[in-house]
């Protein structure tokens, strides 16, 4: 499968986008940002011209109201976006198959009623969630600069338990599909049980859909981000700074993507660019990762394609052979008539 994933040319610019944003990411503190430059005035077509610039003004993305290029922004805050956004998505997939296993196995009788009361909940927005869960923590902490690395860590702990109880719904039906196909049946009498069987049958025959959610959860989570950002939840938290005399903004200590989208929402009519380039960059990698997805999905699907096309070439073979046979046949009578 891996093979054929690599030849899908979706799949390789998804990967390429992603894996190039975050090398070039990582690199930016030790390499790029010592050459970043915070600009307040200069000339531009023999006018004095201050922040925010335009990018015609600045290129390539123009600046913010500090006079720090969008460009910086992004680059810096792709890593935070993206990983946080990776471990988040992989912590859900991994502890709701783990706890989709316990629930099938010692708690079946209350298994109908969480189905329902997930099922109930979900046309709450999970941001409205995430939102009362996390809005607290900005009150809670004196010094934000300090608290970076406690705050992150809260974060991804909520925003992994707030999308693990659809997922078990989900995972359990799949897992109970599984659990009738005939190997594992076989199985079972053969003597297997326990977390082998789980392990050798019902995991590697839901390794791909496992995949493939994991890709699903990717884009989910990110535009929870950008949904948080608009209700000024930054990730890692946010710091005051002014950016005029008297006037006073929230930044994102991380520079994350979602963060700068939700403080740049004021701009919309006067500075798009400082709103519409981070917003632009998760758009992109949001469409990154449903190449990737589509791409597995086209993969999986393909596995049956190839059968279903085997069968009928199977099919086209044994009417051949019976041409052939007959033909051969009308043949040997002609001869023999001829004799």
């Amino acid at each position: 499968m891996l093979k054929d994933l690599w030849r899908q040319p979706q799949f390789l610019i998804g990967f390429i986008f992603i894996t190039g944003l975050l090398a070039l990411s990582f690199l930016y503190e030790p390499f790029i940002e010592e050459k970043v430059k915070m600009y307040s005035f200069f000339e531009y077509n023999g006018e004095t011209v201050g922040p925010p610039f335009t990018p015609a003004e600045l290129p390539p993305f123009g600046s913010d109201r500090l006079g720090l290029p969008l460009w910086s922004y992004v680059i810096q805050g792709a890593k935070f976006t993206i990983v946080i956004g990776l471990i988040i998505s992989l912590f859900q997939v991994i502890l709701a198959f783990s706890l989709s296993v316990l629930f099938i196995n010692f708690f079946q009788k209350v298994q109908r009623a969480f189905e329902e009361l997930v099922e109930s909940m979900v046309y709450i927005p999970m941001a409205v969630i995430a939102f009362m869960l996390l809005s607290p923590i900005s009150f809670v902490i004196d010094e934000p600069e300090k608290a970076f690395v406690k705050v992150l860590c809260i974060q991804i702990f909520i925003l992994t338990l707030i999308g693990i109880p659809p997922l078990i719904v989900v995972l359990s039906k799949e897992i109970k599909k599984v659990l009738q196909e005939e190997f594992v049946l076989s199985a079972r009498t053969l003597g297997a049980s326990g977390l082998s069987l789980y392990r050798r049958h019902v995991l590697r025959n839901l390794l791909p859909r496992l995949t493939l959610l994991f890709f699903q959860r990717n884009v989910a989570v990110l535009i929870l981000f950008a949904h948080l950002g608009f209700l000024e939840i930054f990730l890692g938290g946010a710091v005051e700074r002014e950016i005029m005399m008297g006037v006073t903004r929230l930044f994102s200590l991380s520079n994350e993507w979602a963060g700068n989208i939700g403080k740049a929402y004021f701009e919309l009519m006067v500075a798009p660019w400082i709103l519409f380039v981070p917003l632009i960059a998760l758009s992109f990698t949001v469409l990154s990762y449903n190449l990737m997805a589509t791409s597995l999905q086209r993969v999986l699907l393909g596995d049956k394609g190839r059968v279903k096309r085997s069968w009928k070439a199977d099919e086209k073979q044994k009417v051949s052979v019976k041409g052939m046979e007959n033909e051969m046949f009308v043949m040997e009578s002609r001869e023999t008539y001829k004799g």
